[in-house]
């Protein structure tokens, strides 16, 4: 049975970092969410609002070609970009132990199976394209606090 979601227009990247910000402040350590949708439809954007929510003052950015970059805060947010990387041995190659005491963003999670069998507890969001300045993000009923009407 699939989880219950949300479905949220965003009209602006400043709407889009604002729902990540009220996503984040909603999670913490430990805590993975998965971001899925085509290039340009605020991935990036989206965990610049996690990282406020986690009060990170470093300015953040696809991690494309670094795969991971880790971001100090309260807590840690620590963020993964597989868009290079889709293959399930590299993933074994990250210290998962070390992340454990951090808020978790990947963008352009492995294919569904491995994506359940690495983080099954993860929360999955699906961002894609309305039109030019509009996204559509849909995300699990669960995160609680989250207006559906905006």
């Amino acid at each position: 049975m699939a989880a219950e979601t949300v479905e949220i227009l965003s009209r602006s990247p400043e709407e889009t970092v604002d729902l990540g910000r009220r996503v984040g402040a909603q999670l913490g350590a430990g805590q993975v969410v998965l971001l899925r949708g085509d290039l340009g439809t605020g991935k990036t954007t989206f965990v610049k609002g996690l990282a406020e929510a986690c009060a990170v003052t470093a300015t953040v950015r696809s991690p494309t070609f670094a795969l991971l970059c880790r971001y100090r805060g309260r807590p840690d947010l620590v963020h993964i970009d597989l868009y290079r990387e889709q293959r399930a041995p590299r993933l074994g190659d990250l210290d998962w132990e070390s992340m454990g005491d951090a808020l978790v963003a990947v963008e352009w999670p492995p294919d569904q199976a491995i994506a359940d069998r690495v983080w099954p507890d993860a929360y999955r969001l699906e961002l894609e394209h309305v039109d030019q300045r509009t996204r559509r993000i849909r995300l699990p009923a669960a995160l609680r606090g989250v207006d559906a009407s905006r």
